[in-house]
């Protein structure tokens, strides 16, 4: 449990909630807005969810991967598959017409997507602290 990052795991909490406000602009139902907030709150769990599996398989994995740029691949990695076979296990438990499950598709190729997104701005965040750092390091021992 120490190597768990929880920062990580609130990022992706608040990423559930992005995810559900983008998709309550693709969905256009009416639908009270008692439902819309609620959803949003839902997928922020599930991004908590997402967010706490991701972080313990990743914290499981041995030290030899420490590298930062396997490290992130592999965390986007099991991001996308638990994500996916979260959103897959809600087609099969919300509905069962194939009508539904085709509808659904183009909804988790967006969720899979911002994922990835996050993921890959994410790494270009920890680069450019790496830089900074490295610059911030520089200067102090030019002086």
């Amino acid at each position: 449990m120490e190597n768990i990052n929880f920062e990580n795991i609130i990022k992706s909490f608040f990423l559930g909630i992005l995810i559900g406000v983008i998709l309550q602009f693709y969905d256009h139902t009416d639908m009270p807005y008692a439902f819309k907030v609620m959803a949003v709150l839902a997928s922020g769990s599930i991004g908590f969810i997402i967010g706490l599996i991701t972080e313990w398989i990743t914290a499981i994995l041995p030290i030899s991967l420490a590298n930062a740029r396997t490290y992130f691949f592999i965390n986007n990695l099991i991001a996308v598959i638990v994500a996916a076979l979260i959103m897959a296990s809600l087609i099969v438990i919300t509905s069962s017409t194939m009508e539904n499950k085709e509808s659904f598709l183009p909804i988790v190729w967006i969720v899979l997507g911002i994922i990835c997104i996050a993921n890959l701005f994410d790494y270009l965040m920890y680069r450019r602290a790496q830089k900074k750092l490295k610059t911030f390091k520089a200067w102090m021992n030019d002086k």
